[in-house]
Order: C-alpha cells, then sequence, then structure tokens
C-alpha cells in the first residue's frame, strides 16, 4: 500500500502560502472564482435552485452561513450541497481536457462559505482556492472518461485538500482526509442534460467538507491514489510519478479551459468558430440557408434537435446556433423554457444538420477538429475549423473578460450596482480584510432579495 503520493501532496497543501503561489495563477484563480460564484447565483434562481433552495427550508438546520442567491442562512453542509448544484446547473463549469477532468464547481461552493464561516481575509480565501483547485488538479490526472460510462474520478480528494487547509489540519491529518474522500459518486455521462448531473458534482463538494471535518475528529482512510485508479482504469495507464511532477513549481491549474456561454463544453468551438464567421461576414439570419456542424462521437450528446427540456436546451448544438443565429451571443434568456417552442427557435434549429464523422476515433474531448460550414442562399460557402476555443490555455482570458462575464452572467439576478461591487470584490479578492469578506458574502447571499 503505497500513500507516498498524497504524503507530498497533503505536504504541498498544508507548507503552501500565499508567497508561493505564482502571481498569475493567483489572477486565474480569481477568473475562475467570478466564473463560478457568477454560475452559483444563476443558478439559485433557475428551476432546479429553487427547488433545492425549498427543500432546505423546508428541513430547517442550523443557521450558519449563507446559501448564495437565496437570501437565508442554514448549516454549512446544507450551503455547500445547495452551492454545488447551483453552480452546475448553470452549465458554467471550468473544465479541463486532454487528460482527466478536473473544474472549478466542486472547489468554490464549499470554500466561499467556510470563508464566512471561519472569518478568513481575501488573502487566505485566494490562498486555499489556489492550492485545493491544484491538487484537484492533480488527483484527477488520469483519464477514466469512457470507462463504464464514468468521469471525474476520484472526485472530492482535490477540494477536500483545500476545506483541510482552510481548517489548519496538520499533514497526517490532511492525509486522513484525502483518503475519506477518495471514492465516491462518479460523474455518469446518462446524467448529463438531467439534475442528477448537478447532484453528482455537489456530492463531490459534501464530500470533501466532509471528510476533511471528520478527518478532523480523527477518523482515517487509505489515500492510495496510485492503487485506486491502477484498480480502475488499468495500471498501465497510471504513472504514479505525474501526480507530483514538479509540484510547486508548474501549476496544472492553468489547464483549465474557461467557459464563455451556459452549455456544454463539447459545443464551445464550435460556437467560438461560428461567432467568428458571423461577425466576420457579417452574415444576418435570413441569408443562412444551412449550417453544418462535424462531429466526433464524444459530441453526439449534444446532438439534440428537437429540445424539450433545459436540459435539452444546455446540450444542443442546434439551439445555441441558433441564438447566434437570432441574437448574436449564447446567454440564459436561451437557456428558457420559452425558447423550447418559440416559432423562430425551431425555425432556426432546424437550419443545423450534424455530421457525425464514423472515422473520428478521439480518445480524448476536444482531440478532433471542430468544424463548421454555412452555407448562404445567394450559394456563397464559409467555413471554421477550431482546435481550441477561446479561454483554453492556448488562448487565455484576462481578468477584465473573467469580469465582463461575470457581468454577462449575472444581469437580472442584482442590482447592477451589487454586480459590479462584487465583480471588483472578487477581482481584488487577495486584498480584502475579514470584514470585506465577510461583506462579500453577504452581498452574495442577500443581494439577489433585496
Amino acid at each position: 500500500m503505497s500513500t507516498e503520493i498524497a504524503k507530498k501532496l497533503a505536504e504541498f497543501a498544508v507548507k503552501t502560502k500565499f508567497s508561493d503561489i505564482p502571481p498569475q495563477t493567483i489572477e486565474f484563480t480569481k477568473g475562475l472564482a467570478l466564473k463560478t460564484v457568477a454560475g452559483m447565483l444563476v443558478g439559485s434562481v433557475m428551476p432546479v435552485g429553487k427547488k433545492v433552495s425549498q427543500s432546505t427550508q423546508e428541513r430547517g438546520h442550523l443557521p450558519e452561513v449563507g446559501v448564495i442567491g437565496c437570501g437565508f442562512k442554514t448549516s454549512l453542509w446544507n450551503a455547500v450541497l445547495n452551492n454545488g448544484i447551483f453552480a452546475h446547473a448553470a452549465e458554467l463549469e471550468d473544465d479541463s481536457f486532454l487528460r482527466g477532468t478536473s473544474w472549478d464547481i466542486t472547489s468554490f461552493p464549499i470554500y466561499f462559505p467556510l470563508s464566512e464561516k471561519l472569518k478568513l481575509s481575501g488573502r487566505e480565501l485566494t490562498e486555499i482556492c489556489a492550492v485545493g483547485l491544484e491538487v484537484h488538479s492533480r488527483t484527477t490526472l488520469f483519464f477514466p472518461q469512457g470507462y463504464l460510462g464514468l468521469t471525474v474520478i476520484p472526485g472530492a480528494m482535490g477540494p477536500s485538500a483545500g476545506v483541510a487547509k482552510a481548517l489548519k489540519l496538520s499533514e497526517e491529518e490532511t492525509m486522513a482526509a484525502m483518503g475519506l474522500t477518495l471514492s465516491g459518486v462518479p460523474v455518469a455521462y446518462v446524467s448529463f442534460g438531467t439534475d442528477a448531473h448537478y447532484f453528482e458534482t455537489a456530492l463531490h463538494s459534501l464530500q470533501a467538507l466532509i471528510g476533511a471535518e471528520l478527518a478532523k475528529n480523527g477518523l482515517v482512510g487509505n489515500p492510495d491514489i496510485v492503487t485506486f485508479m491502477s484498480n480502475f482504469i488499468g495500471k498501465e495507464k497510471v504513472i504514479p510519478e505525474k501526480f507530483i511532477a514538479d509540484l510547486g513549481k508548474e501549476w496544472r491549474v492553468h489547464d483549465i479551459w474557461v467557459k464563455k456561454y451556459p452549455c456544454c463544453f463539447h459545443m464551445h468551438r464550435h460556437i467560438d468558430g461560428f461567432l467568428e464567421l458571423i461577425r466576420e461576414k457579417k452574415i444576418s439570419y435570413e441569408q443562412v440557408e444551412s449550417i453544418k456542424v462535424h462531429i466526433s462521437h464524444l459530441e453526439e450528446i449534444c446532438n439534440r434537435p428537437e429540445p424539450k427540456t433545459l436540459g435539452d436546451l444546455q446540450f444542443s448544438f442546434q439551439n445555441a446556433l441558433a441564438a447566434i443565429l437570432l441574437d448574436g451571443d449564447v446567454n440564459f434568456s436561451h437557456i428558457a423554457d420559452d425558447k423550447i417552442h418559440d416559432p423562430k427557435f425551431k425555425e432556426a434549429r432546424s437550419k443545423v444538420e450534424i455530421i457525425k464523422h464514423s472515422d473520428w476515433l478521439p480518445k480524448y474531448a476536444m482531440e478532433t477538429p471542430a468544424r463548421i460550414e454555412v452555407r448562404l442562399k445567394d450559394g456563397r460557402e464559409f467555413s471554421r475549423e477550431r482546435k481550441t476555443a477561446i479561454g483554453s490555455p492556448q488562448e487565455p482570458l484576462p481578468m477584465e473578460q473573467f469580469r465582463a462575464l461575470f457581468i454577462k452572467f449575472t444581469k437580472g439576478v442584482m442590482s447592477e450596482e451589487k454586480i459590479r461591487w462584487a465583480a471588483d470584490a472578487i477581482a481584488h479578492l487577495e486584498k480584502l480584510n475579514v470584514e470585506d469578506v465577510q461583506e462579500l458574502n453577504r452581498v452574495l447571499v442577500f443581494g439577489p432579495k433585496a
């Protein structure tokens, strides 16, 4: 039984200080925080978010911390479960590709309410966010996607390291937390486009929190991630030294791609390419005869020509491209019940044809090119092909664009004044004192209800 990898990761989590984190990693972490907090705010007012928060209020719990976007307090555990569902329901999670999936929607839903309970400064909050995300990026390094139709394994081990740091656990206790959270609920492909998809990842957040709290009280587990992953996907596919290669020097969190549209990531490269064509060629809806979208079997999950639910809309190439044709963007106004039966949207969706290439056999997401072709009624044809999306490590976003996305997504959820105040506060998170962080949490919890 080897726990050497977990020992080094725990040592990293405990010993890494704010001053050890590169400035660009601090900026990127705050950018991801802006995105995920925006997702939690929006998710709180979506149908699934309202149902979850109503269930929480009906049960009643000790009012420890606030639930983002909901205007009430509950237990820390309940707040994390709610925040986790909200964050994913908005489909704004930022993911890594070309290796195992690591994302931010299982970390920030814990760390923000935890900062309220523990009265952390902005510097401390930024530190645990960056460290937790880095451990998560490394523990999900190997790619189980497609195996038994499951992915994101292990899902809670990385976030638990951030919680352990916030709770000031020792290296041994941090290893115990990681061991307690090593196995758990994975993400199932059959859940995509349903509320279960959001519930699964919210359980990662809750498991990370509970595991660290139990470790603080003396419970232990086996954090042998090498054996766990070897048993799961095969020993030949797991290279132990990769978990800790250049740990503390190379920050793997930068592998994460940033979502700019509230829909499945499989569509984002095509959306970027289509938007580029529309803007460059000044193409209007009336001019378009047809759109061909070239995909592999991995993107087939987003071939939903006749969406019947909000989940379908979020996983529909046809709806996303229809939104661009009609409104020049993809936003939450296009993920709404009225768009399912809207005659204009139904007509626009009918212009989209999916071309599935059976000879494209990628092992990983984003491995095959994203090709899109537009034919106009006058016979002209235009095409665009992308290998990456804007917001990928190859085309990173500046802080100002993260801030603009926060404002774009939360419009209508809070007043414009509160939106801009919160965006500025998160963009300068490391400069906030304890009172400022408490005020930020207050605005995020009670601002939408004010």
